[in-house]
């Protein structure tokens, strides 16, 4: 059985809604200290005056108003890249957690259609890979088990027909009846599963 590499992604925006949160908050977390910071330096610096010289012209004012005005006048785009690096870095730093959640999402997926035959693999990079050790040993466990259920009810086949061939009494053999054909769901239910190391 070829093994799918399911752990390599390319993709960075994996979970829009919860990555474009995330990367939101960042921005406006960045800008935020940023005015806090300029707040910050013109409470400081509200008494103190700014000399500019630009375009031939010298002009003075209060080293706040006049930062302020420099800032948006001259290094707008400074103000615009920097928002798009933030958002940028954001987008990397939610890839970490965003990939694995989408990762348990899918697993979670084939679990619940009755395929146990896959492992978590994670990026050395990631987060939650403990996590995805948890869920491999979880899986494990459980294919151990219903693995074993499956045994258990083949030789509980094996016994009743042993049991239903030998038996002359008709109420009894009825009652074997209705036992094979009660293990035969459990068989059936068993079979929808699909385990690790199936044949």
């Amino acid at each position: 059985m070829k093994m799918e590499r399911t752990w390599r992604r390319r993709n960075y925006f994996i979970k829009k809604e919860l990555q474009g949160r995330y990367i939101f908050s960042f921005f406006i977390l960045v800008m935020a200290g940023s005015f806090l910071f300029t707040l910050i330096f013109s409470i400081l610096s509200a008494d103190t005056l700014t000399m500019v010289y630009n375009d031939h012209t010298l002009k003075f004012g209060k080293t706040p108003v006049v930062l302020l005005k420099e800032i948006l006048r001259a290094h707008w785009i400074f103000i615009v890249a920097g928002g798009v690096i933030v958002a940028l870095v954001a987008m990397f730093l939610t890839h970490r957690f965003a990939g694995p959640l989408f990762r348990f999402e899918q697993s979670l997926q084939k679990m619940i259609k009755g395929n146990f035959d896959f492992e978590i693999r994670l990026r050395s990079t990631d987060e939650a890979k403990e996590t995805a050790h948890m869920f491999n040993d979880f899986i494990n466990t459980l294919s151990s088990q219903l693995r074993e259920m499956r045994d258990l009810s083949d030789q509980i086949d094996d016994r009743l027909a042993d049991a239903h061939s030998s038996v002359t009494d008709a109420g009894a053999g009825v009652e074997l009846n209705r036992a094979i054909a009660l293990n035969k769901k459990i068989r059936n239910i068993l079979g929808n599963f699909k385990l690790k190391n199936d044949v």
